[in-house]
């Protein structure tokens, strides 16, 4: 009997979507994260289902979803309810973006409104908040290559980043050299890419060699906190509301890159508590809290500026750094946070951050139901009194 005709499911329905394309259940061996789902939800008690686009079926109003079975301890498929609230962890274009609009047309929730951030977009939203403001690099929605070269001529060191973009895929960075020679990096599937070029005109190739047609922004580097053989460092936190739809700063993670790449994604990543002070062993433990106390304020700052443009979130997670001089700046948001870092340096500490999008998801899909039933209620009562 397929689930979709029995009565015993829990509530609310949380759907997870995984990607565009359907996949069989060894597939999803591939998101190893999805366990330590699977393991939240023992306490979240919701009916909490995996899918793809492809799995979708809104004529009949079914999904054929992937579950856990804990019985038999293995992955299976069956057929499900269209689910209450939506989970997106991936997916990319057109067809998540139509799947996702004929859900909200349905009244089905979502943690997040959007799946995915334009950075120029989100940054021009930024840009006017005076809280956030003070906090942004100089950046630059360019629409062509001249606009590109004229900014690098401009600012020197910059990352250019397509304004649509995940885990670092389509980000370079390009320092300006004496003369006119420049240096380009960037990383693809954790290999480090790092040239000179001895002309704008070569480096014009190799940027429209890697970006293609993407529409792009291009950002004044940050002068980042650095440990040896020219490491990086940056933070990632993970925000997200709690049961009670509180703002809750789960984890900040010092996020260590390899020597000379231009990004921290691939990298090592410790929990900022027990790191700060080995990134500046000038400060005392007075300034080290002082600090603290910034970067808390600062992130919420930004979560509450994000949702000013968007409406609520379920999660965001916030690249930031500190400079040399210990100012704070906002690299980037991203609403679908694989929560890599923070599993690594948090380990089995970091199961919040996989409990509070299930207990958020009960919040809103009660809340939906709460203001459903008080419109019937409304309607009856309005009828009787004809």
């Amino acid at each position: 009997m397929e689930r979709s005709s029995s009565s015993s499911l829990k509530r609310p329905i949380v759907g997870v979507i995984l990607g565009n394309k359907r996949f069989s259940t060894n597939g999803i061996h591939r998101y190893p994260r999805l366990k330590r789902l699977v393991e939240a939800n023992k306490e979240a008690n919701t009916t909490l289902i995996f899918f793809t686009c492809d799995d979708v079926d809104l004529s009949r109003r079914k999904v054929s979803g992937i579950y856990f079975n804990e019985s038999s301890n293995i992955w299976e498929r069956d057929r499900f309810p269209l689910p209450d609230v939506i989970y997106v962890r991936g997916g990319r274009g057109k067809e998540i973006r139509d799947l996702l609009e004929q859900f909200e047309r349905l009244g089905v929730k979502k943690i997040n409104p959007i799946h995915a951030f334009n950075k120029g977009e989100l940054y021009e939203q930024l840009n006017h908040d005076d809280k956030v403001r003070p906090f942004l690099p100089q950046t630059k929605n360019v629409e062509n290559m001249e606009e590109i070269k004229r900014t690098v001529q401009k600012l020197g060191t910059v990352y250019v980043k397509a304004r649509r973009g995940r885990k670092g895929t389509k980000v370079m960075r390009i320092e300006k050299r004496p003369g006119d020679s420049y240096v380009y990096s960037y990383s693809v599937l954790g290999r480090l890419v790092r040239k000179k070029v001895n002309s704008m005109g070569n480096l014009e190739k190799a940027v429209k060699g890697f970006f293609g047609d993407r529409e792009v922004i291009v950002q004044k580097a940050i002068d980042l906190v650095t440990i040896s053989s020219n490491r990086l460092v940056d933070f990632r936190a993970e925000l997200q509301r709690d049961k009670q739809g509180n703002i809750d700063i789960v984890g900040i993670c010092v996020r260590i890159g390899r020597k000379n790449a231009p990004i921290t994604t691939h990298s090592e990543a410790f929990r900022y508590d027990d790191y700060l002070k080995k990134l500046f062993p000038g400060y005392s433990n007075q300034k080290i809290n002082v600090l603290k106390n910034k970067i808390k304020a600062f992130l919420i700052d930004v979560y509450t500026g994000v949702e000013k443009k968007y409406g609520k979130f379920g999660e965001i997670g916030i690249d930031f750094a500190v400079d040399k001089k210990g100012k704070l700046w906002l690299i980037e948001c991203n609403a679908q946070s694989a929560k890599v870092s923070i599993v690594k340096a948090y380990g089995t500490k970091a199961r919040k951050a996989f409990l509070n999008p299930l207990e958020y998801a009960k919040k809103i899909a009660n809340t939906s139901t709460n203001r459903s039933q008080s419109a019937n209620r409304s309607r009856l009562l309005s009828r009787s009194s004809l």
